[in-house]
């Protein structure tokens, strides 16, 4: 089965039902199969870890000025941060030379489908809108959202309201 099947299927496949901004009654972990330039990758085969996954586009100034945050949160090393870049990799690789610094390692960086509404309806943002944020438990499964700016505040409740659940 060709790859591009292979991620469809696998996002039509992945249930999901999110609260915004809180807890989720999602019972299904999550999961997707992206490419880091280099390989695939999918959320079932990472280790077991609290997950930030962030969608994005280099067009969209609030994904922008998040970023640094996001890279901050990453070197930490208490979870992981995934960031999906909404467009090509060409358009990823224009981006400013500031966002280019924080996509290097620990960001895991990956690049969603051309159209990315599937992908994101997945985790919760039927709209479209960027930038979104989601965290998942150790399980893959979503405990909180928010689709706009992020800060280092909502992270910390975030991720802190998850370790409860």
């Amino acid at each position: 089965m060709p790859r591009s099947l292979l991620l469809l299927a696998l996002l039509t496949l992945t249930p999901a039902v999110f609260a915004v901004d809180g807890p989720s009654t999602a019972k299904m972990p999550l999961d997707f199969e992206l490419s880091d330039g280099h390989r695939f990758v999918t959320l079932a085969a990472l280790p077991a870890l609290p997950t930030v996954v962030n969608f994005w586009r280099a067009d969209c100034p609030p994904c922008v000025r998040e970023m640094p945050e996001l890279a901050a949160l990453a070197r930490a090393g208490q979870v992981r941060v995934i960031t999906v870049a909404l467009q090509r990799p060409a358009e990823t690789a224009a981006a400013p030379a500031a966002i280019q610094a924080a996509l290097q390692p620990p960001l895991l960086s990956l690049h969603g489908p051309g159209e990315p509404r599937g992908l994101l309806a997945r985790f919760g943002n039927r709209a479209g809108a960027l930038p979104h944020t989601v965290i998942l438990d150790t399980g893959r499964r979503a405990c909180a959202q928010h689709t706009g700016e992020i800060n280092r505040r909502w992270l910390a409740e975030a991720l802190a309201n998850c370790s409860k659940t």
